[in-house]
This record gives structure tokens, C-alpha cells and sequence, in this order.
């Protein structure tokens, strides 16, 4: 966090970054700018944003270490000086595959060679890139109807990362040990080796291993929700009800193996996918989700 206050009595007071889950934090910033609380969630939702233009400096000094308890980071800037521009990462991610034209939109706005941006849609993140907030929202508008790709953004101090082996490929030992020794776990829910890394860490890894796995970060990924198996699968209304969801025969729910092959659910974010997990669980229908990219391979 960079606190940058001169010879200003007020301060403007700038979200940097914000939990997952912004409830505490909203109530605190509330009380102490005589802020709206829905007004103050919705921004910490958003990560990025003024708080408020002009506050009293011992007042939002105070606030500062209240705020880096509950996982928030603001900035200080003085009261009326110009805003700087908070970087975002955005991914431009194929849904399906583009239009030619749509290729060409992007190659156009983003000052991009088309044939190198074909390459970069098919990375597992899709393609990366690093622009200011209001740039970002604007190309996020301009594909809004474009139903082939998905434009997400992601705070840039925030981000969190999780390891994925690529591919093909296994844990190594070197690796293992890596990731004992930063004390990292897996996660059990998406499959990765090594969850809730800062960008820092994950390039770490990436550096000594990049060969075996793919830092993937949380706002940029999505899954598909696949049919483990179930205990009420023979159930009619249970089986017309999956065979109309996932458009499939439905003879194919009598076959384990074919049942375990069918999916369920598309492109969900890490949240959706453990919402529908969760749903599908309470029907008594067990599933499993697979990164998209990986998925795909």
C-alpha cells in the first residue's frame, strides 16, 4: 500500500483491493466516512474505485490499519489532485471459437497481429493483458453482445493464483518439494497442486517449473461441471431431468460409464462451480469439474 499525503488536510481515499467476502469490511468504512453501506459493498465487489473524495487525514490514517486487518487496501492521495488510473489484468477468453470478425474487432481495439492473437486465445487464461480500469470496463462493453468470447477482469493486487499441471504431465519431485517448502496444499475441490498463491509466488513456481504446471488466476478461470455418479440416478423424473439439462439420451444415464462422461455445466466460474456442485450434491448426484483449458487440452 502507498500512502501519498501532502501538505493537504483531506484525503481522497482509493480502493486498492478487497476480500472475497467484503461484509465486515463495508460496516467499518462505513462508520468512519458516513458512507452508504450498499453503495460501500457494491464498490469493494467491484475492486477498484474512490471511496470517498475528501476526507479528514487523521481520520482515514486511522481507518488505514482497520482496513489492512479485514484484507482491504486503499490508497491515500491528496483531496482534488489527479486520480491515477488503477491497473486491472483483463483475459479476453474464447467461449467458442471466434468469428473472424470478431477476431478482427479485437485485433483492431487491442493494436494486436491477428495471428498472434489467435495464439494467445488459446493459452489456458486466454489473452492477458494489463490496462487501466476505465480502458478495460470499455472493451468489456464493446464485447458485451458477443456471445464467443468473455472479457473478465481482475484486480491486479488482489489476484490469486492456483497451479495446475499441464496436460499429460505429474507431479515431480523437485516440485513437490517446492511447494511443501512454501507451504502450499492443494486444493481438492479444482484440482490444482498448489492453491491461493500471490502473483509473486505463482511466478516463482512458474520459473522453476513451468514446464509441468500453469499458474491460473482466479478470476480468469472456469469450469465444466461433469457427472460423477449418483444414488438416485434410476429415479424417472432424476433422469428426464438430467437427459433435458445436459442434452443427452437419456439410456446413457443407465451406463456408469457413460453417465460419468456427461456435462452438466459450462464455462462456470470457481463460485458457480461450487454453487452447482453443492445443488447437485443435495439431489444426491456426486460431480466433478475440470478447467476448462485443461479440460480441453
Amino acid at each position: 500500500m502507498s500512502a501519498t499525503v501532502a501538505s493537504s488536510h483531506e484525503v481522497r481515499v482509493t480502493l486498492v483491493s478487497a476480500p472475497a467476502r467484503p461484509g465486515l469490511a463495508a460496516g467499518v468504512i462505513s462508520d468512519h466516512l458516513g458512507l452508504d453501506r450498499p453503495q460501500v459493498t457494491r464498490l469493494l465487489t467491484r475492486e477498484g474505485g474512490v471511496l470517498a473524495e475528501a476526507v479528514a487525514r487523521p481520520v482515514a490514517e486511522r481507518l488505514v490499519p482497520l482496513l489492512l486487518a479485514l484484507g482491504v487496501t486503499v490508497r491515500l492521495d491528496p483531496s482534488g489532485s489527479a486520480e491515477a488510473a488503477l491497473p486491472v489484468d483483463v483475459a479476453v477468453q474464447p467461449v467458442r471459437m471466434p468469428s473472424e470478425g470478431t477476431v478482427a474487432r479485437l485485433a483492431a481495439q487491442l493494436f494486436y497481429d491477428g495471428d498472434a492473437l489467435r495464439t494467445a486465445l488459446a493459452r489456458p487464461q486466454g489473452l492477458v493483458l494489463r490496462m487501466g480500469r476505465r480502458e478495460a470496463e470499455t472493451l468489456r462493453r464493446s464485447f458485451r453482445r458477443d456471445g464467443s468470447v468473455r472479457i473478465a477482469l481482475s484486480n491486479v493486487a488482489g489476484a490469486r493464483f492456483d497451479l495446475f499441471l499441464k496436460p499429460g504431465c505429474r507431479m515431480s519431485a523437485g516440485l513437490e518439494t517446492l511447494l511443501r517448502r512454501l507451504g502450499l496444499r492443494p486444493c481438492l475441490f479444482s484440482g490444482a497442486v498448489g492453491a491461493g498463491l500471490s502473483a509473486r509466488t505463482a511466478a516463482l513456481v512458474v520459473r522453476q517449473h513451468g514446464g509441468l504446471v500453469d499458474a491460473v488466476n482466479r478470476d480468469f478461470q472456469r469450469f465444466d461441471l461433469f457427472l460423477a455418479g449418483g444414488r438416485e440416478l434410476s429415479r424417472p423424473d432424476l433422469a428426464d431431468f438430467l437427459a433435458t439439462r445436459a442434452r443427452v439420451e437419456r439410456t446413457r444415464l443407465l451406463s456408469p460409464a457413460e453417465a460419468r462422461s456427461i456435462r452438466l455445466e459450462a464455462g462456470l466460474s470457481r463460485a458457480a462451480a461450487r454453487r452447482f456442485h453443492e445443488d447437485y450434491a443435495a439431489i444426491g448426484l456426486d460431480t466433478r469439474i475440470e478447467l476448462v483449458a485443461l479440460a480441453e487440452g
